[in-house]
């Protein structure tokens, strides 16, 4: 029995079911999950790999949002490489750590101990390390030697569901990485071979674009919803498991997407696994977060820490608003906008007017003009007031 688990973005939708239509869940029905589809093939030949490389090249200019630019890739990719099961998480640019994402495999439950796994440093083809590298694609095959039970995430979670090699590519452009696309084989197909990786690695920046630009196109937040922004805390043991939780966190918890098929499993949103990771192993100076925007359009930081002085191993996991300049940054790289016009919209979000912005950035009025004009272009937007909006959401007015 196959379970198709669709953690959504979040701009996406999110679901559980399996391959039997009758017995989807009242959520499942109403997001139309579509019917399994079993594809396992190689790597086409140059032709084929041109043409898929100039559609997912196209998706890096459409205007489709995350989640349907994922859909439309993923099953260009299916086609091409080859491979059943897969996961695409977004990335937080800053520390390469996963956010919300789209996936249809069978271990829903398990997610939990993949990510503490994974982040825990002694994995293979670990999404953050491929998104450090030169080369952007791996697979665990490769990783390995061949050996895949060298791999505690492959022999603790993906062995169990029939899993066999996995390959992943950090979806990464010159804003930085915005995603990682993880295909899965069966046990008993063959592993994914060099050109496959290749392919993928020579993919991945248009799918870095492709993700980048799709972030430009979400709703701005709800007001109303900014006005009850609480920091909340979730106390972890050293399992990971949840010991308690505030009010203001479970507030959080339930603007993440999926919210209720993650409660349903009784586990946390998948973001907050990999912070609790890094905090605990204490392999970061500036410490462990996450930015991640809500369903309603919020933006949450999530940070973690270890409460040493109990000595049970414990973590404490922070859920707050972010601030103006935390979200800021984050629209800038989304917006791929450069050094001088990052100084331009602060000072023009500050609520300086034309001539005092020619004052502080030394520059003419028309330098203005021309500055905006590129702005405008790549936010997709036509006059000030627009941008003004986008980036002067309710949340950071507060």
């Amino acid at each position: 029995m196959w379970l198709v688990l669709l953690i959504g973005t979040p701009f996406g939708s999110a679901a559980a079911t399996n391959s039997n239509a009758g017995q989807l869940s009242g959520q499942s029905q109403q997001l139309g999950i579509r019917s399994w589809r079993r594809i396992v093939a190689g790597v086409g030949g140059w032709q084929q790999q041109a043409r898929c490389r100039e559609r997912l090249e196209r998706l890096a200019t459409s205007t489709l949002g995350c989640e349907s630019i994922q859909r439309e890739a993923i099953a260009d990719l299916q086609r091409l490489v080859g491979f059943d099961r897969w996961v695409w998480s977004l990335a937080d640019p800053e520390t390469l750590l996963p956010l919300g994402g789209v996936a249809e495999h069978d271990y829903g439950p398990r997610v939990p101990r993949a990510l503490e796994l994974e982040y825990s440093g002694g994995d293979f083809a670990a999404k953050d390390v491929l998104a450090r590298r030169a080369n952007p694609a791996g697979s665990l095959s490769t990783e390995t030697g061949g050996d895949l039970a060298r791999s505690p995430r492959w022999d603790e979670v993906l062995r169990p569901v029939g899993i066999g090699d996995s390959a992943v590519v950090a979806c990464r452009d010159a804003q930085g990485c915005w995603g990682w696309v993880v295909a899965y084989r069966d046990s008993d197909d063959r592993p994914f071979r060099g050109g496959d990786l290749e392919f993928l690695a020579s993919v991945g920046p248009a799918l870095g674009a492709a993700l980048r630009r799709g972030l430009g196109f979400t709703p701005l937040p709800d007001r109303d919803a900014a006005k009850l922004s609480t920091t909340g805390v979730i106390l972890l043991n050293a399992d990971l498991r949840v010991v308690d939780t505030t009010a203001g966190a479970r507030a959080w918890l339930g603007a993440f997407q999926a919210a209720g098929l993650f409660a349903a499993w009784g586990m946390l949103p998948g973001t907050i696994y990999p912070v609790a990771t890094r905090a605990r192993a204490g392999r970061t100076a500036t410490g462990a977060h996450a930015l991640e925007r809500m369903v309603d359009g919020r933006w949450v930081m999530i940070e973690a820490a270890p409460l040493e002085e109990r000595g049970r191993g414990e973590i404490a996991v922070i859920l707050r608003a972010a601030t103006p300049r935390e979200t800021f940054d984050r629209r800038c790289r989304i917006y791929g906008l450069s050094p001088r016009e990052r100084e331009l919209v602060a000072a023009l979000v500050a609520g300086l007017d034309t001539r005092a912005v020619t004052e502080r950035l030394f520059i003419s009025r028309h330098t203005v003009q021309d500055h905006l004009k590129s702005v405008f272009e790549k936010m997709s937007i036509h006059s000030r007031r627009e941008m003004l909006a986008m980036f002067s959401a309710p949340q950071d007015r507060r």
